[in-house]
């Protein structure tokens, strides 16, 4: 990009969407908000009455093609990220997906044949845990080698409640990208075999519910790691995690924003919003993104390979869910476009 700030079009104007809208409005520099696309007109109102004024459309398509809008956010619904990135790229327009890339394999597979055949890194994902204060600290720990090799990557990921579907397959690919993102970007390895099992946490639940599991990953060099994701969790919002090392082990524990105490008690407020958790990590992540696009550079986060790689792993965690057997995972070879350390 020659220009010095950005025009960014956002799809979807809802969690994440509004989010990326008000970072992009008050936290980060070099971005101007151009469009925003959502089928909820009073969405579109009230997040103006946030940020100031924007082309308000309800064709994400529109805004794609509008000339004004030099790239581009995807927050729509899991099931039409792969569509809209696709024509993005058919546009030459830089693309921040939030996860998942896409509903399946051979969806995720299109977008990364598509980016190499145009020989150029258009497409960046939501994997934000890459930018949260915490998480890079605990990297740095264990990259300087100080604890001897990484052995076991331990984490739990969990919700106060379920947003809208419970089925194990769909929390897997959902939610647990980021646990498996992180495992893979912790222990610089890949996934390569997976076992996963879970259980329905409460009676009223749809027959098809699995809302706790339990992700087990063997990495490509032998070592471990295993992921607990809650979705009906009912006390609040938290990621923890430890690795185990040869030398020692590093933890992050859940962030505690507020201790108090009251009649006899005392203790943590725990917000149900993952939103307000990460909230430091999703403003530096969006200014990463802005300044790899204004200055040319490599975008620090998660690109279109992390974003396969994690559902190659989250579609096979589902299969392993449904058979009851552990399974191998497998990637098509690396393209030259993504070789850089894992």
């Amino acid at each position: 990009m020659k220009s010095k700030t950005l025009s960014i079009g956002i799809i979807g104007a809802g969690g994440m969407g509004g989010a990326h809208a008000l970072n992009l409005h008050s936290h980060v520099v070099g971005a101007n908000l151009a469009a925003v696309c959502d089928t909820d007109m009073n969405r579109l109102h009230v997040l103006s009455s946030q940020v100031g004024s924007f082309q308000t459309m309800l064709d994400p398509y529109e805004l794609m093609d509008n000339d004004s809008v030099e790239a581009i956010i995807i927050a729509s619904p899991d099931a039409t990220h792969a569509q809209y990135v696709l024509h993005a790229l058919s546009l030459g327009k830089p693309v921040f997906c939030e996860k998942p890339l896409a509903s399946d394999v051979p969806e995720a597979l299109s977008l990364v044949q598509k980016e190499v055949e145009i020989g150029k890194k258009l497409i960046s994902v939501g994997f934000n845990r890459r930018f949260d204060p915490h998480h890079q600290d605990l990297k740095k720990r264990l990259d300087s080698g100080d604890f001897g090799q990484p052995l076991l990557w331990k984490g739990f990921h969990r919700n106060a409640s379920a947003m809208y579907n419970t089925a194990g397959p769909f929390i897997l690919n959902n939610s647990a990208g980021h646990d498996v993102d992180s495992a893979q970007w912790m222990l610089n390895a890949s996934v390569s075999e997976i076992y996963t099992c879970g259980i329905k946490s409460r009676k009223n639940l749809p027959d098809d519910a699995c809302d706790l599991l339990l992700v087990n990953m063997r990495m490509s060099d032998g070592r471990l790691a295993m992921a607990e994701v809650y979705v009906n969790a009912g006390y609040g919002y938290e990621v923890g995690l430890e690795v185990v090392c040869q030398e020692g082990s590093v933890s992050m524990l859940p962030t505690e924003q507020v201790y108090a105490r009251k009649s006899g008690n005392k203790g943590v407020s725990v917000s149900d919003d993952f939103r307000g958790y990460f909230a430091r990590s999703y403003q530096l992540e969006m200014q990463s993104w802005v300044n790899s696009l204004l200055y040319d550079t490599p975008f620090e986060g998660a690109d279109a390979w992390d974003g396969y790689r994690a559902i190659v792993v989250t579609q096979a965690a589902g299969r392993s869910l449904l058979e009851g057997v552990p399974l191998p995972v497998s990637y098509m070879e690396r393209p030259r476009l993504y070789q850089r350390e894992v």
